[in-house]
């Protein structure tokens, strides 16, 4: 039996594609009224059989269902992932059930039914409050069904909320960002994630910036972040990782799985998981991004370990983790946290102490005051400073540096 604490299942279609995104989505038209095939929705839930067999996973603490919009899905399709969920009896006492759902999808008998189903997390991709950015960068939902989206939750939702947000998207007034971001914190969030804006090369919007369509000021959306955290910490938010912010208790339990260097099964076209072994290695499995060649190799396939030949190379690419590079992608993905990491945790997972070269390291950024190491009776914590969060990419790479990690 491998102990999977996450399950995250990838729908991987969009009714348009915005400009900055780099996931992989299709857009796509409803057909009969479904949007969503049939046969992916029954293809996402045989590959979910496999890996709960294979693995022989008996419960998760986490479930993420992203893309794409999977809001897109209908009642019943929903339905039907939700009850093969509750069958499998997978879900652990305290689990955590998220959907991202899409602003103009938000109907009240939607919001009623997501209320009365097993999902008690929703993630709202809200991402700007401005009709002419929210134009530029090709949102479906507009300011009025954000607006609309919003007091539906309010009304009918009674669970988890967590709210999106990108920061200095092109054409965006600081003075707008910020009095929109108290508008949104208004509405009471259990969770923000703000996000930085990344221009990707290969988005629609990174060949317009390389085409001259729009100028960018880097170090200006620097500034309006930075100044976004400051007014969500002043409304109660404590930044726990480097772009998300909760009220108390309400970190993203399915997020802290990457973070903390735990395993996760990928089920969908472009969905990835990670299974690490007892010295710390592993493997990535990351389902190539082909929808049909992905519905054609689970049609008809048995959900039974050891009939289909694993991993899938065909629909799927391998890659072997060596231990190297899971200790670097250990402190990569745990230094996100505003908490750090553990010379337990460390210890824990690689059955060795962390090298003094990196205590080194540690200790230099600690004159610096961009981190922190806290002794405690058995185990000291390793952490950047929230200024020295600033700096992550900076530490990474003097870490990458290092002849021993």
């Amino acid at each position: 039996m491998t102990n999977c604490n996450s399950i995250y299942i990838h729908i991987p279609f969009c009714l348009s594609k915005c400009k900055y995104c780099d996931f992989f989505s299709v857009p796509c038209k409803a057909v009969n009224k479904n949007v969503i095939p049939e046969e992916y929705v029954d293809s996402i839930l045989c590959e979910l059989d496999f890996y709960v067999e294979y693995y022989q996973i008996k419960k998760v603490q986490t479930i993420y269902i992203g893309g794409g919009t999977p809001s897109l899905l209908t009642e019943k399709q929903f339905q039907k992932i939700l009850n093969h969920i509750q069958n499998k009896n997978l879900l652990d006492d305290s689990y955590e059930f998220t959907i991202e759902v899409n602003p103009d999808d938000i109907t009240e008998s939607f919001v009623n039914f997501l209320e009365y189903s097993i999902i008690n997390r929703i993630s709202c991709g809200i991402q700007s409050m401005s009709q002419p950015v929210l134009d530029f960068c090709g949102r479906r939902a507009g300011v009025l069904e954000n607006k609309k989206a919003l007091e539906l939750l309010q009304k009918g939702w009674s669970k988890t909320l967590s709210l999106d947000l990108i920061s200095a998207l092109p054409y965006e007034k600081e003075s707008d960002f910020l009095q929109n971001l108290l508008y949104i914190t208004s509405f009471n969030p259990h969770h923000i994630s703000m996000y930085s804006l990344t221009i990707e090369e290969e988005t629609k919007l990174g060949q317009e910036l390389e085409q001259g369509v729009f100028q960018y000021d880097f170090d200006k959306a620097d500034e309006m972040w930075l100044k976004g955290k400051s007014v969500l910490e002043k409304q109660g938010y404590k930044q726990y990782e480097v772009s998300n912010f909760c009220k108390e208790n309400y970190e993203c339990k399915h997020n802290l799985t990457y973070w903390t260097h735990k395993n996760y099964i990928g089920i969908g076209a472009g969905a990835a998981g990670s299974i690490y072994s007892r010295d710390g290695s592993g493997i990535r499995i990351s389902n190539k991004n082909n929808i049909e060649e992905y519905i054609n190799f689970w049609r008809d396939k048995t959900n039974i370990a050891g009939k289909i030949q694993f991993p899938f190379e065909t629909i799927s690419n391998v890659e072997k983790i060596d231990v190297e590079t899971s200790k670097f992608e250990f402190f990569m993905m745990g230094l996100r946290k505003n908490s750090g990491i553990t010379s337990f945790e460390y210890e824990n997972i690689f059955s060795q102490a962390i090298p003094e070269s990196v205590k080194l390291l540690f200790a230099k950024w600690e004159k610096q005051k961009k981190a922190e190491c806290i002794k405690k009776m058995d185990f000291t914590i390793y952490r950047l400073t929230s200024y020295g969060l600033l700096f992550l990419n900076q530490f990474l790479q003097e870490l990458m540096d290092l002849e021993e990690l």
